[in-house]
């Protein structure tokens, strides 16, 4: 932290972040989708997040598709975290759900209990509504992160972003993951289906 602050050669790559500072130090194995560092969760042990961390726009991310809820917590539903079996489905849903939660600029905490209790997420409807003068309902909701996902995605591909951008780092698909012993198993073709809609 000291070489950051004083701003030293050493300092300089560290404070460029994990993605930089594997290139170079010639480190391969850097836990890094798109250059965002992987927050909180090993994806081989909750592989719902590691389907946000690799198909996120954002890169690696945990709240764009806090898979977490439904993989551990059980809210919202239940998709066994050990198994690649509805994890593409279960982040889409996620991804979509966020952002046009980040959209409105209500705190992503709420939702825990929109994802449990139906009439909160009607409650949070009807407080957009009045506040805009709307008629949103839950489909035009999703409709808008689905719009804003693909303006995200649609702008990375400009920027030269590919499927192949939209991985894991090599080390998850080869190293096992105490105590379960698991790589990461979603498929890429599958994840490549995530913006399909």
């Amino acid at each position: 932290m000291k070489e950051v602050g004083k701003g030293t050669p050493l300092g300089r790559i560290l404070g460029s972040g994990a993605a930089i500072t594997g290139k170079v130090l010639g480190v391969e194995r850097v836990p890094v989708v798109k250059g965002q560092a992987l927050p909180a969760y090993d994806p081989r042990g909750i592989q719902g997040m590691g389907v946000t961390y690799a198909t996120s726009p954002m890169g690696a991310d945990h709240t764009a598709g806090y898979a977490v809820a439904a993989n551990v917590l059980k809210v919202g539903g239940y998709v066994d975290p050990l198994k690649a079996e509805g994890q593409v489905d279960l982040s889409r849903n996620l991804q979509i759900a966020t952002t046009a939660l980040d959209s409105t600029g209500f705190c992503l905490f709420i939702a825990f209990a929109i994802m449990d209790q139906p009439e909160t997420n009607q409650a949070m409807l009807d407080l957009i509504n009045s506040f805009f003068g709307w008629n949103m309902s839950a489909e035009d909701f999703a409709g808008l992160g689905k719009r804003v996902l693909k303006y995200e995605h649609d702008f990375n591909l400009r920027a030269g972003f590919s499927s192949q951008h939209d991985r894991l780092p090599a080390f998850f698909y080869k190293e096992q993951l105490p105590p379960h012993n698991l790589t990461f198993k979603v498929q890429d073709k599958d994840m490549d289906t995530l913006f399909n809609w």
